[in-house]
């Protein structure tokens, strides 16, 4: 298949190159898009199947379908509202469920904005990161939310993006439409809060 035209802002490629400094040896960048346009991306090794392009003098690996969703997919580094993120253009894209970076979810929590901030991830993650602000999504907790009205923010936390939009797209498919998830989950908050561990 003809490799995806993908580009990273020059913004972006410093902010890439900061995290690589961190990331395991033989990992790279590694792009995901789902059946519904939601993207992530994290550093890993590449699989047997992958295909790597090079996006700016950056090595960006993804598989197969996610290469025929990216074409034409921008990838800046912008200062929003809520300080600096990643920004992902992607033309293909079409999708209710919308990304929230960790900075804006705390800028967010700071003047007492009315949402639901959940931790969808498993206990054992829980135990061993938290953000203090977040309620795990437990079985008594799934029952309240049900009874919520649809209206309703809500903001999903998991370990990466991918996590907190496939929950995101749940409670959307259950009728609510203000659903969101945050941008890099619980890995990418950690990078500003030294407090909280990466795992």
């Amino acid at each position: 298949m003809i490799p995806p035209e993908v580009t990273i802002s020059e913004g972006a490629l410093r902010a890439f190159r900061d995290a690589a400094r961190e990331a395991s040896d033989g990992e790279i960048l590694r792009l995901t898009i789902d059946s519904k346009f939601h993207n992530d991306l994290y550093f890993a090794t590449v699989e047997s199947n992958d295909i790597v392009i090079l996006a700016n003098g950056l090595q960006l690996a993804m598989d197969a379908r996610t290469a025929r969703r990216a074409n034409g997919l921008k990838i800046d580094f912008v200062d929003g509202a809520g300080g600096p993120g990643f920004k992902l253009d992607n033309p293909n894209e079409s999708s209710p469920i919308r990304g929230i970076h960790p900075a804006d979810v705390m800028h967010a929590l700071e003047k007492r904005e009315v949402f639901q901030f959940i931790d969808v991830r498993p206990e054992t993650e829980h135990a061993k990161a938290k953000v203090e602000a977040a309620r795990r999504l437990d079985e008594a907790y799934q029952a309240e939310l049900a009874t919520q009205a649809k209206d309703a923010k809500l903001v999903f936390l998991a370990h990466h993006s991918s996590g907190g939009r496939a929950i995101a797209q749940q409670f959307y498919d259950r009728g609510f439409r203000d659903v969101w998830y945050v941008v890099g989950g619980i890995d990418a908050w950690a990078t500003m809060d030294p407090e909280i561990s990466r795992y």
